[in-house]
């Protein structure tokens, strides 16, 4: 039998049938098309899927397709049997179904801009990475006539970034891929990606230093801060951002070019703050990311130091260049798609991964701040003053 051939009968005749309803007075014709109209509208369906299942029928013809409309024919019947005349719109009898080919995306943003903005430096077909640093430069001195030269070398300190494997695996059915009008696969290998910059923007900031871990920049393996020493808070409150300023760099100048990496929570610790006239403490630009033109990125994975559910001695904010914190790329993301894994089920697998890694590679390159109690804080505010 010619599916297709079946298909185009049965979709002259539904036409024919619409056309009678909309003029057929009598009660028991009414129904019989109804019924008819029921019969040809379930055997199309059959039809449809088994030229969808072969590849020879367009999905989307298939879900703009229009179908009966029973409701209005059973209340047309309904009024003749009353003794009542309706009227039926023509368009009204059969009513398209719409499926929309376009997914929604998440409407907030799932990955901190973090990722984007640290130094990336290209080594596809690498393993380690190493680097050295300076710590300090010497001092000239005064030297008489004969005497030896003041010794002022530079002191450099070492580091290894080593290659670390991120991966990330979806999998969805062979429907999802090949029926639907939306691209479901196309997301998925969009979310597979996005679950990669998901797990290095945690890696920039919690790698513990350890096996195939980064060593993000909360991190007691940094090297190049092994030196640092932390700044411990216990609120935020409207000395804390001039204290994260003056705490980075060195005792000649105040660094600039530097970016402050929060919490969602202690930024509108920072936008809450008022004066005693009720006047905002810091302005907070929203578009252009800035505290007091002090530029900030939000991470949630920066525990908020103004959260009461915060532990004592756990880090809430890094401060200082991203261009101290770099991440080698030893390869290009690679995604592969296979059917053989779950062959059986009709499961299509999709797998991501990318060898990377990172470190902090300036020296005390970034402030971290840490949550203290207020004691601590009184304490170190009183050291401070003396």
């Amino acid at each position: 039998m010619n599916l297709e051939l079946r298909l185009k009968e049965i979709k002259t005749r539904l036409e024919e049938i619409r056309g009678l309803a909309e003029t057929e007075s009598d009660v028991e014709k009414l129904e019989a098309l109804d019924k008819e109209s029921d019969e040809l509208i379930n055997e199309r369906k059959a039809i449809e899927k088994k030229l969808a299942m072969r590849g020879k029928f367009d999905v989307k013809e298939v879900i703009e397709t229009k179908h009966e409309n029973n409701e209005e024919l059973e209340a047309r019947g309904k009024a003749l049997k009353e003794g009542r005349t309706v009227t039926i719109a023509a368009d009204g009898v059969l009513l398209p179904e719409h499926v929309d080919d376009k997914i929604s995306p998440v409407p907030f943003r799932e990955v901190s801009t973090l990722v984007e903005q640290v130094h990336t430096v290209n080594l596809k077909g690498g393993e380690t990475y190493k680097k050295s640093f300076v710590k300090s430069h010497g001092t000239g001195g005064l030297t008489a006539e004969g005497d030896p030269y003041t010794t002022a070398e530079p002191e450099f300190g070492y580091l290894t970034i080593s290659k670390v494997k991120v991966t990330a695996y979806a999998e969805i059915t062979e429907e999802l891929e090949k029926l639907p009008a939306a691209d479901y696969q196309g997301e998925v290998v969009k979310g597979v990606n996005i679950a990669l910059r998901k797990k290095i923007s945690e890696q920039i900031l919690r790698g513990a230093g350890t096996t195939n871990t980064f060593k993000g920049i909360f991190s007691a393996n940094c090297e190049a801060l092994a030196d640092a020493t932390d700044l411990e808070i216990s609120a935020i409150d409207e000395n804390t951002l001039d204290e994260i300023v003056y705490a980075y760099g060195g005792d000649e100048e105040v660094e600039g070019g530097c970016v402050l990496i929060l919490n969602k929570n202690d930024l509108r610790a920072f936008a809450g703050l008022r004066t005693r006239e009720g006047r905002k403490v810091h302005t907070v630009d929203y578009k252009a990311k800035t505290i007091d033109g002090i530029p900030f990125i939000i991470s949630s994975h920066c525990k908020a130091i103004s959260a009461s559910a915060t532990q004592v001695g756990e880090y809430g904010m890094a401060y200082g260049p991203l261009a101290n914190y770099e991440v080698p790329i030893f390869s290009g993301v690679e995604v592969a798609k296979s059917t053989d894994y779950k062959f059986k089920d009709g499961i299509i697998c999709y797998k991501a991964s990318v060898f990377t890694g990172g470190n902090v590679v300036g020296y005390k390159g970034f402030l971290r701040v840490k949550k203290a109690t207020a004691q601590e804080a009184e304490s170190d505010e009183e050291e401070n003053h003396d």
